[in-house]
């Protein structure tokens, strides 16, 4: 069972689930489904790994969001399973069992007002290498993707003090913009880590 503090600063779970790619993905799906509680976390504001960024993948060459969004249902869907993304573990302590562990979660810099309407990624004149396409094209500097966990925008941390996101921020009428949030430490104790 998955406890969590009223803060949100403190978890207690099963397991702990490093890397929202398809592996980690079905790992907290099925762990979840199989009655234990998991916290996965995922470096990247979106789900899906390096198979979200294929063309299409083997065997059936299909675009990856067919065969992801039938694991994104059984996520959507599960109150066992808690999503962290725009997180890194920074330490693990404990043994088998008793595991303590220290994630850090970076700021998004957009709160829970967005509605993906994306008036502030028209107003952004900032455009970066996009590496999420190996650099062979840009992005605005507050984007979003198609696998966003939660599907909401992110505002790009290496430009949020950037004179150029001023308009992003003033043509947001959600005030969704939000410049002053902070990377804030998470404590999960669980049973088991899958990485």
């Amino acid at each position: 069972m998955m406890n969590v503090s009223p803060e949100g600063d403190t978890i207690n779970t099963d397991l702990l689930v490093v890397g929202g790619g398809i592996s980690g993905i079905t790992a907290a799906v099925e762990a979840s489904e199989m009655g234990l509680s998991a916290v996965l976390v995922e470096k990247e504001p979106f789900l899906g790994g390096r198979v979200a960024q294929m063309n299409q993948y083997f065997p059936k060459l299909c675009p990856p969001q067919c065969g992801l969004e039938i694991n994104f249902r059984r996520l959507r869907d599960n109150p066992r399973v808690k999503i962290l993304t725009l997180a890194s573990v920074e330490q693990i302590t404990g043994n088998p069992g008793n595991y303590e562990t220290k994630v850090l979660l970076q700021p998004r810099f957009v709160n829970e007002n967005c509605t993906s309407c994306g008036e502030c990624a028209a107003a952004c004149t900032l455009e970066v290498a996009d590496e999420y396409n190996f650099g062979m094209n840009t992005r605005k500097a507050i984007y979003s993707r198609e696998m966003a966990y939660p599907p909401l925008y992110v505002l790009d941390s290496r430009y949020a003090a950037n004179e150029a996101m001023m308009a992003c921020l003033k043509d947001c009428k959600y005030e969704a913009i939000d410049l002053e949030m902070k990377p804030k430490t998470i404590e999960v104790h669980c049973k088991g880590v899958i990485w």
